[in-house]
């Protein structure tokens, strides 16, 4: 017995059962604690709510939702639509940003190098909330339909939001598939022909190209394009994005690069000076040694840092509620918490919904990393 006990396994294993029985112990009581509360406050418990109407309406959503016969899962599958467009946009842009930042930082000109100085300290020393206000306070300022900014009679940026030309897919169901089982093949013969990832990338782009250019001169054009026209007091046809959605992105994507400029700084510095000094001596532009040499040798200390970032990109959707934008947060979290006062329910459903987001995020930077390792060794 006193073997047994003194035993280093046994003594790790009963400490991590008692550990784990604690837990449980807690999240039991906690379960029925709130249980008891519930039902002294007259409320049920259940997830039956998501298939009751909702009633309310969402401002914006790419997926088709009425307010009067939509239900809250409904609502909730809009709100995640727009945290997933938002987090794809904001990520996009919060790269292009922090890699445009830091290079400007590096650079040997003085003004480019100062103003990104004075950008980066200013942005990311003032909370993200203050930018998401200011962004939202001057989007208020905008004109009015009637005098809004135009580009081109194909965009117009008003105080309702930004109008672009939408895209239509004019193909049906059987058309699609094979026009995806054409696309599936061409890429499946690039992979196999093509050994590096920039040339497949841009070789898919083309084929792709192709492909839709082919479709559309035999058959139908694969897709049309409508641009916004004013119509009354109102843009009728194309896409309006309203200045929530713009501001979001605008705030969250300047305050994200602010940081991960500084990331990207970093890690550039981190190369040896050798490099650009024998990229130099060679006779090769200092722009072609930075793309070529440096920033893919930078690849492998900005990634895993990047992905913090992109996750608190994907997280900061859950601010646009201050300002309207409804992600998972301004539905399920907040819309449909209100009216049916399923609490507990509700923030549960947002918590998985982001945990999963950020998960399946992680997972795909992950991937990203690893193929850059193996690349690199």
């Amino acid at each position: 017995m006193h073997s047994f006990l003194y035993n280093r396994k046994v003594r790790d294993t009963l400490i991590q059962l008692i550990f784990f029985a604690v837990i449980c112990f807690g999240i039991t009581y906690l379960a029925l604690n709130a249980a008891t509360n519930m039902r002294d406050a007259g409320l049920t418990s259940g997830f039956d709510f998501l298939f009751q109407r909702a009633g309310y309406d969402i401002s914006y959503s790419l997926i088709h939702y009425d307010p009067k016969t939509s239900t809250h899962l409904m609502a909730w599958a809009a709100g995640m639509v727009n945290t997933i467009a938002f987090a794809v946009v904001a990520i996009l842009l919060t790269t292009v940003m922090a890699l445009c930042l830091a290079v400007m930082r590096l650079s040997q000109n003085f003004l480019l190098s100062k103003v990104s100085l004075c950008l980066v300290e200013y942005v990311r020393n003032v909370p993200i909330l203050v930018h998401i206000s200011v962004w939202y306070t001057l989007s208020l300022m905008l004109p009015s339909v009637r005098q809004a900014f135009n580009f081109g009679d194909v965009s117009f940026l008003s105080n309702r939001g930004l109008s672009i030309p939408s895209v239509e897919w004019n193909y049906g169901l059987l058309a699609s598939l094979v026009f995806a089982a054409l696309w599936i093949v061409l890429c499946f013969f690039v992979k196999k022909r093509v050994s590096t990832t920039g040339r497949r990338i841009i070789s898919v782009l083309l084929m792709t190209v192709v492909l839709v250019v082919l479709a559309s001169l035999v058959f139908t054009p694969v897709v049309s394009f409508t641009t916004p026209k004013l119509v009354g007091f109102n843009f009728k046809h194309g896409w309006t994005l309203p200045p929530e959605f713009i501001m979001l992105i605008i705030a969250v994507s300047t305050y994200s690069a602010a940081h991960g400029s500084e990331v990207i700084r970093g890690s550039i510095l981190a190369i040896s000076k050798g490099q650009m000094e024998a990229g130099l001596a060679l006779g090769v532009r200092p722009n072609i040694v930075m793309n070529k040499v440096i920033i893919p040798q930078a690849l492998h200390s900005i990634i895993p840092p990047m992905t913090s970032i992109y996750i608190n990109v994907l997280k900061a959707a859950a601010l646009g509620s201050v300002v309207g934008f409804m992600d998972i947060m301004g539905t399920m979290g907040g819309s449909s918490l209100n009216i049916t006062g399923q609490a507990i329910e509700c923030i549960v459903i947002v918590m998985v919904s982001y945990g999963i987001l950020n998960l399946i995020l992680a997972a795909i930077m992950g991937r990203f990393n690893k193929a850059m390792q193996l690349k690199g060794r």
